[in-house]
């Protein structure tokens, strides 16, 4: 496994009709038809059947199903994903969803162990969105969902938490809501606290805790309103709340239940943790400018986390 984690995000783009109609060699399943024109079957197969696997655990814990097929679109050179891209968005992009309902991904050079983690991040978004249609949901909650049903929590991880408690860096749900627009905000950090805040809920309110605030929205309710009624707080409230418990689980004292040794080989491992993230967040913060210029993109809402 890479060193750096992969951070993802989605672009909901509007393009004529025939960018979405994909001709080629393909493989069909239940829910998604994996296009795979130039590059090999099995590659294909395994992508169908990651992507197969993951809708099934991401729509139970969502607590809704797509009423539609996703196309997912194999591409096997930057030249192929820039084409059917319209050029929109940088060469560097892992993956990118269109008009929610189709997905098409990157020849990922040297990334391809991690296809599948890519594709349940994307479903994530695909199954949120057809959810609450045109609802608005804050970023912490969207990425949250998506870190938490596809992503991993490793020890070095937690050590660049307890950096990040001990210095007193941790974001709010405003920070995480602008990160891609202010270079002075750590996006993996971000990316982290938005999936502790989706545990945390979900350890408060059970396992329903997730399609319970989706289920709420579908029926009308905005998010604010439909996390009231699953939770009994306002979302700023639980903010205030599941800060104070990062800061107190991810404190100096939590290093003794990480990882044994001494005090110097800890430091020196949260040192190196803290280099390599400040490193992969200046890289994400530049290709980020790159995309909040790019046209097409839909911005998410400003949100206050109140009533």
């Amino acid at each position: 496994m890479n060193h750096i984690k992969i951070l993802f995000f989605t672009l909901f783009v509007s393009l004529a009709p025939n960018y979405i109609c994909f001709a080629g060699d393909s493989v069909r399943g239940q829910h998604f038809e994996v296009f795979y024109d130039g590059l090999n079957k099995g590659y294909a197969e395994q992508a169908l059947k990651n992507s197969e696997n993951s809708y099934n655990i991401i729509s139970e814990a969502l607590g809704h199903s797509l009423e539609k097929n996703i196309s997912i679109i194999l591409t096997s050179s930057d030249k192929h994903f820039q084409q059917l891209t319209r050029d929109a968005i940088p060469e560097w992009s892992a993956a990118v969803t269109l008009n929610n309902n189709s997905i098409i991904v990157s020849p990922l050079a040297g990334q391809k162990r991690n296809l599948s983690r890519i594709l349940a991040h994307e479903i994530v978004h695909i199954v949120i969105n057809d959810a609450v249609r045109e609802k608005f949901v804050p970023r912490w909650f969207h990425e949250g969902c998506a870190q938490n049903l596809s992503g991993e929590w490793r020890v070095r991880d937690r050590l660049y938490m307890v950096w990040k408690v001990t210095r007193g860096k941790l974001l709010t749900f405003e920070d995480i809501q602008n990160v891609f627009s202010s270079e002075r905000i750590d996006a993996a950090l971000a990316y982290d606290q938005s999936m502790l805040a989706i545990r945390q809920f979900m350890y408060e309110n059970g396992q329903d805790a997730l399609p319970s605030v989706i289920g709420s929205m579908k029926k009308g309710n905005d998010f604010a309103t439909a996390f009231w009624e699953t939770s009994g707080l306002w979302p700023s409230e639980f903010e205030k709340d599941y800060l104070d418990i990062i800061r107190r689980k991810y404190g100096r004292r939590s290093l003794y239940s990480l990882i044994p040794g001494t005090w110097t080989l800890i430091l020196l491992i949260a040192a190196i943790v803290y280099v390599v993230k400040r490193r992969r967040n200046k890289r994400l913060m530049r290709q980020w400018e790159i995309v909040e210029a790019a046209e097409k993109i839909i911005r998410f809402e400003d949100y206050s986390g109140s009533p």
